[in-house]
């Protein structure tokens, strides 16, 4: 299967730290937060720099004008490719928004909203400057749950617990527009991606990448496909 630009851009969350140690002295990765109608944005430097992310103003996806009928406005691809020259982004890590180890119609809004900044527009998201798909420890994956005698996680036979702001149907697992600022999620999920890979000493001003002993993927790839068909491609760009 030949490869899509979304699945050519992806890569594993260390690929994106290596982007940065080239790019350490004049570079930053953007975090991304999307929701159903913001686009949370952060910033961080390279840890030798600055250990913390700067959350930034997010951005409205759709105007009055394109009424959501594009994936994302004009106007927003403006703003954040402005973003991208002002911070000279070299990566972007993008929130992945499994609740329980479950994936809903949350992490299929981001793979739609990343598929159409990528379609339209070359200077946001590309080979030359890739995302990874992070979901934070505190949501869980299907990895960490205990499969049955034929290899199932047991998580799909378990109805999800209620939790305020989230609503629920028999296809999908959805919350409602947060209450919160989706650029202090996106500040919070490049906090968690810096701290898992680099060891940072603020007294010399060292931070060095350590020793990876677990996959470095807080989602499980084989099951991205249930959102895109580009099945085979996204799990080869994560090799």
């Amino acid at each position: 299967m030949l490869a899509t630009k979304l699945s050519s851009a992806l890569v594993a969350p260390s690929k994106v730290a290596n982007t940065l140690d080239w790019r350490k002295a004049f570079g930053a990765v953007m975090g991304i937060d999307v929701t159903r109608d913001r686009i949370g944005l952060a910033i961080v430097e390279h840890p030798e720099h600055i250990c913390e992310s700067v959350p930034l103003k997010s951005i409205p996806l759709h105007d009055t004008a394109d009424m959501k009928k594009a994936g994302i406005s004009k106007s927003a691809l403006s703003e954040l490719e402005a973003v991208i020259r002002q911070h000279h982004v070299c990566a972007s890590v993008v929130n992945w928004p499994v609740h329980n180890g479950r994936m809903g119609e949350d992490c299929g809004k981001v793979l739609h909203v990343l598929d159409a900044v990528i379609n339209r527009s070359n200077s946001i998201i590309s080979r030359k400057r890739p995302f990874t798909l992070w979901g934070s420890s505190a949501n869980g994956s299907f990895a960490s749950f205990p499969t049955d005698s034929w290899g199932r996680s047991v998580e799909f036979a378990r109805a999800p617990a209620y939790t305020p702001g989230m609503s629920f149907s028999s296809k999908s697992v959805s919350r409602q527009e947060p209450s919160y600022d989706p650029s202090l999620v996106a500040a919070s999920v490049l906090d968690e991606w810096v701290e898992k890979h680099w060891q940072i000493d603020s007294k010399l001003g060292i931070a060095t990448a350590p020793k990876l002993t677990s996959k470095n993927l807080f989602f499980d790839p084989s099951s991205v496909h249930e959102y895109n068909s580009e099945t085979a491609s996204l799990q080869a760009a994560l090799l």
